[in-house]
């Protein structure tokens, strides 16, 4: 584990409330798929970690939530480019497991970014192992990152995804929510189950995985 400065190169606002930051540092790390940042923030001296939601080891790009009266995730979100916060890397023990087993991802909200990590990953090696991801959200509003997942589509053949909105109808989306998914018929395929999101879909979800035979150790999770 590193304690190094991150510097913001990029600050894009994904939805009205979610907003893709992009920081370099001077080393390369060598992180796994799926670990995370602790950030150290200087004005109101809390501690607040992120999961990366992709690196090349040096540039790391991060899916942040404004929480409405988040003084951690206002903090982060509101910093300008070029600014500099200290962060410790790597962190966590929700990774990528190193196995050809056909995957299954399911996360809600910003759960998307260390699934996106762990796909891209896969997708850089030229994997050819079977990976689909089930994303859940609210409504249209809280769309972000559908282009990229096209094109990781395109390009990678053994990839597809479900998009769910529980709050609302839309064309090429489902209505419901990501635990609907989950039938004997829909996990038939997969040998490995990642779950990233709230706490309630996490338990849910590891709730109907268990009722469906899914042993334990199949199951990785993060709850947010």
């Amino acid at each position: 584990m590193q304690q190094l400065p991150f510097k913001l190169i990029q600050k894009n606002k994904l939805t009205y409330d979610v907003y893709e930051l992009v920081f370099t540092t001077s080393d390369f790390i060598s992180v796994e798929p799926g670990q995370y940042v602790l950030f150290m923030l200087p004005k109101s001296k809390l501690r607040r970690a992120y999961s990366i939601g992709y690196t090349d080891g040096q540039t790391f790009t991060f899916i942040i939530k404004q929480l409405d009266g988040g003084v951690g995730s206002t903090e982060i979100c509101s910093l300008e480019i070029g600014e500099e916060i200290i962060g410790m890397v790597p962190l966590g023990h929700f990774v990528l497991k190193n196995t050809l087993a056909p995957k299954l991802f399911i996360g809600t909200g910003t759960g998307f970014a260390p699934l996106y990590f762990m796909i891209r990953a896969l997708m850089d090696l030229g994997s050819q192992t079977p990976l689909v991801y089930v994303f859940g959200i609210r409504t249209i509003a809280d769309i972000f990152y559908i282009d990229e997942l096209n094109r990781i589509k395109q390009n990678y053949p053994k990839f597809d995804y479900q998009l769910f909105l529980s709050q609302e109808d839309s064309e090429d989306t489902i209505r419901g929510r990501v635990t609907d998914f989950l039938t004997e018929e829909n996990i038939n395929n997969y040998g490995e189950f990642y779950l990233c999101g709230s706490p309630a879909m996490v338990k849910d979800a590891r709730g109907k995985l268990e009722q469906l035979g899914i042993t334990k150790e199949q199951v990785l999770f993060e709850q947010y």
